[in-house]
């Protein structure tokens, strides 16, 4: 990768001729709740100057409550910051000049009466951009006071979601953290459980594409960060939703915070009924490789579902002084699930049949996870210099109980039956030191240990119905047991400097990994240990006000899961069996991506560009383990090219109109010469978030959502093109504390996924629907006793 590295270095080299280039004024600080001295996210800061109505800049602080106001002119100014449920804050009068470029105003925000000096009424912006990530804010979307986390993250910039409810972030894989950490639930069955986790507990959604060395660098296309709601706002307040939707789905929820000062408590609860019906055909073509004999294989399946979710939460934070805070939470999940799948199976030659059969399956599942977080933190005189001590510990077993039935109708023999019984474990602990210290009033260094420790169980169970003895008997074909071992041992530093246009952040992560994949049944055990090292690179230039280029750049790696090394088949399905490869490699990634950012009062723009390297890509291989059976592994492909383009374009003409569209093009070209494929294959593919809102001249609010894919492609061949389409009605109620909304998912029912599939023995064409047109009749009502007058709200599209 030369000429990626020559890039970074030049534009490094570039950096000083351009440092000093800049004449005007910059203005920063940092905003903390007055109580507890807790950084605050999201608050309104506006510029002004004495005597006039007129804003001059505006910003949003971060999620460390840091705020900048660059490219300012010489002049006198003020500061308000506005928060609701907070008193305004208005700084003193204070000057830009020759003598005096830089200005810091640190603002702490408390309840009580607001100003009413300026009222500008505006709403939050869908979406945010910083330096490292992008921001959709949950709150803005009507369609999650409904949905689940699955249904919004589809309407989540760069962020796919396919019919199963599988994640990816610009065409790949990515790693799914909630508040920042990695969970259990987001393992092997994050689609699952992101289709039951309620999306209005949901505070907002970050797309991290090239993460900081901070994180771990897990994931092809990035980070996929959800943060979860936590009020801090004084007082005893929260929020309760109920929805009612078609074929007997609901769901309620209660989120509730009490702060006292010195300690804030906060819980959370939700569950859920839904009930999911899907449709698979599966037709194939297959030629035995000795005699050249063909079969042609026909699979129909519907599958039913009913799964119920409990979702909760409670902790507390305690100030043992100013400076000092600790804490303690927990969280559990639990799934229940009775699954109904029927498949129809034809299996016949050009001129006979060979056998037609229905296979039944009555599967009951339960999932459980149980989190706790203890963590301590500690500021020191200068305000973001502090220290963080962290340590989580997760348990999630889960149980899925098969049991299948074969209902002959051609041969006449006896019906068959089997049963599989299959239990999973995974055990986590995470202990993490985290450093962070603002050396001057431009510059800051974080640095930390991060540790991962991780066990995953994966025991498997089968019998097969003996005729003859007329009783269930211990099936040793598919009865094993696989146990995966992994820690992960990280160092890591961060520099980040900001002076006059330029913006930037070097980081370097050092990780060791110690990695055992533990056969049980047959005593083998498949070790792999490395060392590498991981380096970021986030640079920003101001070329203008509200003008900013931006350059990205970090090597990341993707490690196998547990279930794609393990070598033991589940047999769901006796002719299509789906196996692991404890040989498996991590993917390694390079990943640079340069974009501009352009924006007014009413419209912003984000075009970007992207290229990643990855070599070692896993790559899901369809081959014929003999005439009747199906083997689908995951191998290493020898290298992965992809280039790629996005914009997010964002109009409000109006405070009653706003209107986002994100399209996504994507260059792929894979070589997988290693796995007996001579020919590289390369594709153009495509799509569109598209999400616009308008509000009605009697108050009702309508909200369209419209996700376009194009084909992509696969070694074997490609998936064609799906697109869905979701509308929202929501009206405020009971004095703006309470909103009624009407919520319809896939309004088209247009949904899909369909595979095909092609290679020298093979031919094959996957169609998989599913119910995925939901109608939601909701209500969410805020309670709490909020000490305001007025709002004082801005416009912060950026």
């Amino acid at each position: 990768m030369p000429k990626i590295y020559t890039l970074l270095l030049s534009f490094i080299f570039f950096v000083p001729q351009i440092l000093f280039a800049q004449n005007n004024g910059t203005i920063t600080g940092k905003i903390v709740d007055g109580a507890s001295s807790k950084a605050m996210e999201f608050v309104n800061i506006v510029l002004m100057k004495p005597g006039s109505t007129d804003v001059i800049s505006r910003e949003v602080s971060d999620a460390k409550g840091n705020y900048k106001l660059s490219n300012v002119p010489d002049g006198t100014y003020f500061i308000i910051a506005s928060f609701i449920g907070y008193q305004n804050f208005k700084t003193a009068n204070f000057t830009l000049s020759t003598l005096n470029k830089k200005v810091i105003q640190d603002i702490k925000l408390d309840g009580g009466k607001n100003l009413d000096e300026v009222t500008v009424a505006s709403k939050k912006p869908l979406y945010s951009n910083s330096i490292d990530r992008k921001v959709y804010d949950v709150s803005q979307d009507m369609l999650a006071k409904s949905g689940s986390a699955s249904e919004v993250l589809a309407n989540v910039p760069l962020v796919q979601v396919d019919v199963d409810g599988n994640i990816s972030l610009r065409n790949s894989t990515a790693t799914i953290l909630i508040n920042g950490k990695v969970s259990p639930l987001m393992g092997a069955n994050a689609a699952a459980a992101l289709q039951q986790f309620p999306a209005n507990s949901i505070e907002k959604i970050e797309v991290i594409t090239n993460p900081s060395a901070k994180y771990r660098p897990d994931g092809t296309g990035g980070i996929i960060n959800i943060v979860l709601k936590k009020n801090v706002k004084r007082g005893l307040n929260g929020t309760l939703t109920g929805n009612i939707g078609n074929r007997e789905r609901y769901n309620v929820g209660a989120n509730v915070n009490y702060n006292i000062g010195k300690i804030n408590i906060y819980g959370n609860y939700s569950l859920k009924q839904d009930d999911r019906l899907r449709t698979n055909t599966n037709n194939r073509v297959q030629t035995d490789p000795l005699t050249q004999a063909v079969r042609y294989y026909n699979d129909f399946a519907t599958q039913q579902a009913k799964p119920f979710s409990n979702i909760g939460g409670i902790g507390i934070d305690y100030n043992l002084t100013d400076k000092t805070t600790m804490g303690v939470s927990g969280n559990f999940y639990l799934r229940n699930m009775h699954k109904h799948d029927m498949t129809t199976k034809i299996i016949r030659t050009a001129s006979s049949l060979e056998q037609d059969y229905d296979r039944k399956r009555e599967n009951f599942e339960q999932e459980k996870n149980f989190d706790a977080t203890i963590y301590a933190e500690h500021g020191f005189k200068k305000n973001g210099h502090k220290l963080r001590l962290e340590f989580n510990i997760a348990h999630s077993p889960e149980v899925e109980d098969n049991h299948y039935t074969n209902l002959f109708r051609y041969p006449a023999v006896a019906n068959q039956l089997d049963n599989t019984l299959i239990k999973q474990t995974a055990d986590q602990q995470h202990a993490a030191v985290t450093y962070e210290n603002p050396i001057t009033e431009n510059s800051k260094i974080e640095a930390g240990y991060d540790g991962q420790y991780n066990k995953e169980d994966l025991d498997f169970y089968g019998e097969a119905f003996d005729q003859a003895q007329q009783q269930f008997l211990t099936d040793f074909n598919k009865t094993n047991r696989f146990i995966y071992n992994e820690n992960i041992h990280a160092l890591y530093g961060t520099y980040a400097l900001d002076v006059n246009k330029i913006g930037m952040m070097l980081g370097l992560r050092a990780e060791y990994a110690d990695v055992n994949s533990k056969l049980i049944t047959t005593g083998a055990v498949v070790p792999n240990h490395y060392f590498k090292l991981y380096p970021t690179l986030h640079f920003t230039y101001k070329v203008a006000k509200n003008k900013e280029l931006q350059l990205n750049y970090s090597r990341r790696v993707r490690r196998p899961e547990a279930d794609e090394l393990n070598p033991f088949a589940e047999y769901a399905d006796p002719t299509n069996v789906r196996l692991g490869n404890p040989y498996l490699l991590p993917e390694i990634i390079h990943s640079v991506e340069l974009g501009y950012q352009w924006s007014n009062d009413h419209f912003s723009i984000l075009p970007g560009i992207y290229y990643r390297y990855t070599y070692n890509r896993f790559t899901a291989i369809t081959t014929p383990l003999n005439d009747s059976v199906l083997v689908t592994r995951q191998q290493n492909l020898s290298n992965d090219r992809a280039f790629g383009a996005d914009v997010m374009l964002t109009i409000h003409p109006s405070d009653k109109l706003s209107f986002n569209l994100i399209p996504n093009v994507f260059y792929n070209q894979i070589d997988a010469s290693n796995l007996g494929y001579s020919n590289k294959k390369s594709t153009v593919t495509w799509s569109t978030n598209i999400n616009g809102s308008y509000a009605l001249p009697w108050g009702t609010a309508i909200q369209l959502n419209s996700v376009y894919k194009s084909a992509r492609l696969t070694p074997q061949g490609k998936y064609l093109p799906s697109y869905v389409l979701n509308i929202g009605l929501r009206e405020e109620v009971l004095k703006k504390k309470g909103s009624v909304y009407l919520t319809v998912s896939d309004l088209f029912k247009s949904q899909r996924q369909v595979a095909e599939l092609q290679s020298p023995l093979l031919l094959q064409n996957i169609n998989q629907r599913s119910n995925s047109r939901i109608f939601y009749l909701g209500f969410s009502y805020n309670f709490g006793v909020v000490k305001k007058k007025k709002d004082l709200q801005f416009d912060n599209s950026q």
